[in-house]
């Protein structure tokens, strides 16, 4: 009876307890299907390093493995450019010269061994013994000339015991402290009488002529007084009346150093911003230069483009202000020096054509009056410089 009684009982609890184990096995199942799943990428990169002949990969990475793909990331991110394909070397340096950056130094046929400047000291420079006494003697004169003009003198003298740009300017301030009281003398003398000259009212015309100078000379060296530079940036004013002087010392210098061409000097004219600047005109069809004779060797000087046109063109504002370096040639030939510029950066090369005095480019054949053996040359901040050595000069060197 008991056994019955039992049996029911274990009969009457076994659909009670049917649901509660149908869910708990679900549970199971469905958290086994997930690790599986979840398992399935290791498994599969254990299989793909069993072919590579890799140990296989467990399923947690260490810090190391995270550390070491991050690495491995990044430096492939590095290497591939946006586009996938590895940008070459030779591509960054063609844009650099497209966008006027600094050039090598090239080598064309007829060069002569050696750089510039071995050549250049080489050379002796021709001065006649009477205008280099001329010069000397001048100083305190050519001291009140701009300080362009005394550096260009400076260095195309190249003797410092005759010509020195600050001995003159300092000569040429003492002057004036005494030139500025005898021109104020006369004007007192012409406009009260001479009368005035004998009495103690002169002495208020000499005091004014010596502050006048000690203020302008104050003025001319205010660069040396006022602030600290070196010598070579310190800038050496002229006088008031050295300005007039420019011509009449271009063309005596002309005459006894050996220059055979000066920069061309164009007047300027109108200044509207439709009016291109003449002596930039000069430089973009070539003809700014000089050519000078040294006695053994010719030396030119070319000046090429500085600044872009500036003539309210649309799409100005992509254009670079200053001029990016032009591709050069050179060749000697025939008795002839030629020298071929040529605008590379496409920026600028669209406008070239379109706009009044910019062409694309220019070829200067410069004629040389003696038979010339090779040449040197060096490019700079847009400026060439050339040393061609005549033939008679090189047997003179070699004798």
């Amino acid at each position: 009876m008991e056994e019955k009684e039992g049996k029911t009982q274990e009969v009457s609890e076994s659909p009670s307890a049917g649901p509660a184990e149908t869910k708990e096995t679900r549970n199971k199942e469905g958290a086994q299907e997930i690790q599986e799943v979840a398992a399935l990428p290791d498994e599969e990169m254990a299989r793909e390093g069993d072919r590579d002949g890799q140990p296989p990969a467990t399923g947690k990475a260490t810090d190391g493995d995270d550390n070491r793909a991050a690495d491995d990331d990044s430096a492939q991110t590095a290497e591939v450019p946006d586009n996938g394909e590895k940008e070459p070397a030779s591509s960054k340096d063609a844009a650099t010269q497209s966008a006027g950056g600094p050039q090598a130094q090239r080598h064309f046929p007829g060069e002569l061994p050696g750089s510039f400047e071995e050549v250049l000291t080489r050379i002796p420079r021709r001065n006649p013994l009477g205008f280099l006494l001329v010069v000397c003697v001048l100083q305190p004169v050519l001291g009140a000339l701009p300080h362009d003009v005394k550096a260009e003198l400076e260095a195309r003298i190249d003797k410092p015991l005759c010509f020195n740009a600050a001995r003159a300017t300092g000569l040429n301030i003492l002057c004036n402290m005494i030139l500025y009281p005898v021109v104020l003398m006369v004007l007192a003398a012409m406009v009260r009488g001479v009368d005035i000259l004998f009495s103690q009212n002169i002495n208020v015309f000499i005091l004014t002529g010596i502050f006048l100078g000690l203020v302008e000379g104050g003025y001319r060296l205010r660069d040396g007084i006022f602030h600290v530079k070196p010598e070579e940036e310190v800038v050496l004013r002229g006088a008031f009346y050295g300005m007039p002087m420019v011509g009449l010392v271009h063309g005596f210098v002309s005459r006894n150093s050996g220059l055979l061409r000066q920069l061309p000097i164009p007047i300027e004219g109108f200044y509207d911003k439709g009016f291109v600047e003449k002596l930039e005109r000069e430089r973009r069809y070539g003809q700014a230069y000089t050519l000078e004779d040294l006695g053994d060797a010719y030396h030119l000087r070319m000046e090429f483009p500085r600044l872009t046109p500036d003539i309210g063109l649309a799409g100005r504002t992509d254009l670079p202000r200053e001029m990016p370096d032009y591709a050069y040639e050179l060749e000697l030939k025939d008795g002839h020096f030629i020298v071929k510029g040529r605008c590379v950066d496409e920026r600028v090369r669209k406008v070239t054509g379109n706009v009044g005095a910019f062409p694309s480019g220019f070829t200067t054949v410069i004629p040389l009056g003696e038979r010339v053996q090779g040449y040197s040359y060096h490019y700079d901040d847009k400026i060439l410089q050339v040393i061609l050595l005549k033939e008679q000069g090189a047997q003179r060197r070699a004798a």
